[in-house]
């Protein structure tokens, strides 16, 4: 069997000492294709929609409510989920949930953060 890539399931940075170790278990292993790995723009920490997304994602909802709480931007919130996940050894992402109007200025406002 062989393959390009893999794609992962949503991570972000509360999830990084997860990653870590995947990507260290791959590495041992010698995985030699790229992993894409999901990140999710959470647009907002509305109660309801978390909740939902939940359903099919993992969602940390009470750290996100923080977050947002303290006036942490959803660019910045994907941001630091990038940042943290390549400190953890992921190399490339995808970016799920982009607004479909305005999804090259918002991944442009995620990269400039990064």
């Amino acid at each position: 069997m062989t393959a390009d890539f893999y794609l992962t399931q949503i991570v972000s940075h509360y999830s990084r000492p997860a990653v870590e170790r995947f990507v260290t278990e791959a590495a041992r292993r010698g995985v030699a294709i790229p992993g894409l790995f999901g990140v999710f723009f959470y647009r907002s920490a509305n109660p309801r929609t978390l909740e939902t997304l939940r359903a099919f994602l993992p969602v940390p909802v009470d750290e996100l409510k923080a977050e947002f709480a303290e006036g942490t931007t959803p660019e910045d919130v994907c941001a630091r989920s990038i940042r943290e996940l390549a400190q953890a050894g992921a190399r490339h992402f995808y970016v799920s949930n982009l607004p479909i109007g305005h999804a090259p200025l918002t991944l442009q406002r995620i990269i400039d953060r990064i």
